[in-house]
Order: structure tokens, then sequence, then C-alpha cells
């Protein structure tokens, strides 16, 4: 049975209450959403500070950083809903995030397209690293700021 096939009963519950998403999480993966969302958060500074300015950093640093925070963000997310993510690829974190959160957009998609573009390590017929621009940094973290406003409402909703 497949992973999706697995989420497919979740995923049909989690739809529909797309206002209301219920999911009971244990200590351990509440502590995992929040610690994981404070990392994310921690990177995304990083990031944010270093473009636009000198830095000792460069563009290769920057992606790497870049793509920490895109990891962050959806373990996050899915430890939010008491799932640990199965991926490491920016296109397949947001893929598994799919079976749960309701509010992913076509702009979420593209950032996590964007951001998984400059590695091809998998395979030994990968092209290996690529460095992004500034201009190709400046749009992962703007496209990584609206992931955050999304990861931030539901980490809210598990810290009462």
């Amino acid at each position: 049975m497949t992973l999706q096939q697995q989420l497919k009963p979740l995923a049909d519950a989690l739809n529909k209450k797309k206002d209301n998403v219920q999911v009971e999480l244990d200590q351990e993966m509440k502590t995992v959403a929040i610690d994981s969302f404070g990392f994310a958060k921690s990177y995304l500074s990083t990031l944010e500070h270093s473009l636009g300015r000198s830095s000792r950093f460069n563009n290769d640093l920057l992606y790497n950083i870049a793509v920490m925070a895109m990891e962050k963000l959806f373990v996050a997310l899915l430890a939010r809903y008491d799932w640990n993510a199965t991926h490491h690829m920016p296109i397949a974190l947001y893929k598994e995030a799919l079976q749960f959160e309701t509010e992913m957009t076509d702009n979420m998609k593209a950032t996590s397209i964007l951001v998984g573009k400059f590695e091809a390590i998998c395979s030994l017929d990968g092209f290996g690293y690529k460095t992004p621009t500034n201009d190709e940094l400046h749009s992962m973290m703007t496209g990584m700021k609206e992931i955050e406003l999304l990861v931030e409402k539901r980490i809210e909703e598990i810290q009462s």
C-alpha cells in the first residue's frame, strides 16, 4: 500500500472540515512542531538579513540556509498534523503536506519547485549543485514568507 493510499482516509476526513481541522498531538510532536518552526524562523531571519546588503555569506551558503528554512517549515507543518516528514526535497514535502493541509497554494508549490531546482544529487546522472542568483534567492524568500504565515497560523492552533 502506498503512502498516498494510507493517507487518503485521513486526508478525506480533514478535507471535510476545512475550517476547523482537529488532530490530537502528543507532547513530543507538539514540541517538534513548535521547535521546528522556531528553527525555520531563525533561518528565514538570517536569509532575509543577508539579502539586500553586503554579507559574508555567498549565494551558495544563502541557498543552503533557504533549503534548511524550507525543510523546517514543512517539518513543523507536518508535525502539527502528528506526521513525521518522510521526504527532504521541497516539492516532495509540499506534496506530502497536501495530504493534510487545505490551504496550500499554487504559489507555495512554485516556491517549492524553485527551492529544489538548484540541486540534483539523488541520482548519478544529476547535475549536482547550481548557485541561485540574487533575484532567485529573493523569490525564494518571498515565497517562503507565505508558507511561514500558514505554518504560523497552524502552530498558533496548538499553542494553548
